[in-house]
């Protein structure tokens, strides 16, 4: 197995409405998590249903689904250059097929994390 840096795209109800109301451009959040997988492809699917999770668990109001707002995974590839290496620490390293404890993912919990890592 390989650990990859993935990705995920999706978003909270805030940013959304504010979004809809046209006061903001952006509504799109993004978080990482390394996934220990034996292939990128591996660790792409298994990062999409990580992102559908984070999503219904961040909108338990919403009724459309994570992919139907175009939300998506990658894979981050140039560690070093990254605009997350300052947080690596805040990612969660999980395997193909477990899932990450989602009170430890997301803006709120990102927050909580930077406050104690400055």
């Amino acid at each position: 197995m390989e650990k990859y840096l993935v990705g995920i795209l999706y978003h909270e109800p805030e940013p959304y409405q504010l979004w809809e109301r046209g006061i903001t451009e952006d509504f799109e959040s993004s978080t990482g998590i390394f996934i220990n997988a034996d292939s990128e492809e591996k660790a792409i699917a298994w990062a999409e249903n990580i992102g559908e999770e984070l999503f219904k668990l961040e909108n338990p109001d919403e009724l459309k689904s994570w992919k139907s707002f175009s939300h998506f995974c990658w894979i981050e590839k140039d560690w070093d250059n990254s605009g997350w290496n300052h947080c690596f620490d805040f990612f969660q390293i999980v395997d193909d097929g477990v899932s990450p404890d989602f009170e430890k993912m997301g803006t709120k919990a990102y927050v909580k994390w930077n406050e104690k890592n400055k």
